[in-house]
C-alpha cells in the first residue's frame, strides 16, 4: 500500500511539474513574439510629419523664422496642408498651445474628420486640436478663428501623426501692427444740397492692394448721415462710404479713415453746392 501511494504521489508531481513548463514555454513564446514582432505600420494616417506641408495662411501674414506674424487685424485664418495624391484620404493633426493670456482659437469641427473640418471627437471639448482626413490631392483647408488679438499674442503649433505619435518641432504664430495705408480716391469733391456723396477709398499692402482690412469713419462738418463708422476692405481693396445732407446745407464736410491699430489715415473733403455741379 505504502509503495502505491508513493507512486502515486510522485505521478502527481509529475504531471504539476510538466503543466508548469508548458504554461513557462507559452508565456515565453508570448513574450519572444511581443518584443521581436515590431508594430505595424497604419497607412490611414500620413507617416514623416514635416512642417513643409503646413501653412497658416491669412491677410497680411508674413513668413517669420520658424513660423508667421499676422496682422492683429486678423480674426480668421486657414490651416493649410499641403501634400500629394499619394496621401489622398489619410489623416494627419496639428495641435496648438502656449496661447497666450486672452487670445483664443477655436477650429472649425467636423464629425467624422474632413479636408475642411477637425474631428470633434479628437477636440473633446479643445479647439485648440485639429485631426483632419486630406482630400483626393493630399490637401486640407480648415478655418480657424482668433479674439483677443494683441501685438503681444502669441502662440505656437506643431504636425503629428498617429497612431505612435511621431511630432514635429514647434512653430510660433505671433503678432504685429498692420502695415496697411489707405488712400482717398479723389482730394475733394463737389455734391449738390440737398443730397449725397459717394466717397471711395482703397487699401494696400505695400504696393499691393489689401483686402479685409478694417478702418474706422469719422466725419466732420455738414453731414446728416454717413453709413458707416466702421468698414472693411472689399477683395480689390475698396470701400465706399455714403454721406448725407438732407438739410441743404451748403459748405464743407471732412471724411477721414483710419486703419486700425494704426495711424495710417486717409483724408478726403466734399464741398456742398447749390444749384449746379459745373466748375
Amino acid at each position: 500500500m505504502r509503495a502505491w501511494f508513493l507512486k502515486s504521489k510522485d505521478q502527481l508531481m509529475k504531471t504539476k511539474i510538466r503543466s508548469i513548463a508548458i504554461a513557462a514555454a507559452a508565456l515565453t513564446l508570448a513574450t519572444s513574439a511581443l518584443v521581436a514582432s515590431p508594430a505595424q505600420a497604419d497607412n490611414t494616417w500620413i507617416s514623416g510629419p514635416s512642417l513643409t506641408h503646413v501653412s497658416i495662411l491669412a491677410t497680411g501674414a508674413v513668413a517669420s523664422g520658424n513660423g508667421v506674424t499676422l496682422s492683429t487685424q486678423t480674426t480668421t485664418f486657414t490651416l493649410a496642408y499641403r501634400s500629394s495624391a499619394a496621401d489622398s484620404g489619410k489623416f494627419a493633426q496639428v495641435n496648438f498651445f502656449d496661447l497666450t493670456s486672452g487670445l483664443s482659437l477655436a477650429m472649425t469641427s467636423a464629425n467624422p474628420a474632413s479636408s475642411t473640418g477637425c474631428d470633434q471627437q479628437v477636440l473633446g471639448g479643445n479647439s485648440h486640436s485639429c485631426m483632419f482626413k486630406l482630400d483626393g490631392a493630399g490637401s486640407a483647408n480648415v478655418t480657424g478663428v482668433l479674439s483677443g488679438v494683441t501685438a503681444s499674442a502669441s502662440l505656437k503649433y506643431l504636425l503629428l501623426s498617429g497612431p505612435n505619435i511621431a511630432q514635429t518641432n514647434p512653430a510660433n504664430i505671433a503678432f504685429a501692427l498692420p502695415r496697411n495705408t489707405v488712400k482717398a480716391l479723389a482730394a475733394t469733391s463737389k455734391v449738390m444740397a440737398p443730397g449725397a456723396a459717394v466717397l471711395r477709398f482703397r487699401f494696400y499692402d505695400g504696393a499691393a492692394v489689401a483686402a479685409s482690412i478694417r478702418a474706422t469713419v469719422a466725419l466732420t462738418g455738414i453731414g446728416d448721415h454717413i453709413s458707416a463708422t466702421s468698414v472693411i476692405s472689399d477683395s480689390n481693396g475698396y470701400v465706399w462710404v455714403y454721406v448725407a445732407n438732407l438739410k441743404k446745407k451748403y459748405g464743407n464736410s471732412t471724411v477721414t479713415l483710419t486703419v486700425d491699430g494704426t495711424a495710417n489715415k486717409a483724408v478726403t473733403s466734399i464741398r456742398w453746392v447749390a444749384g449746379t455741379l459745373a466748375k
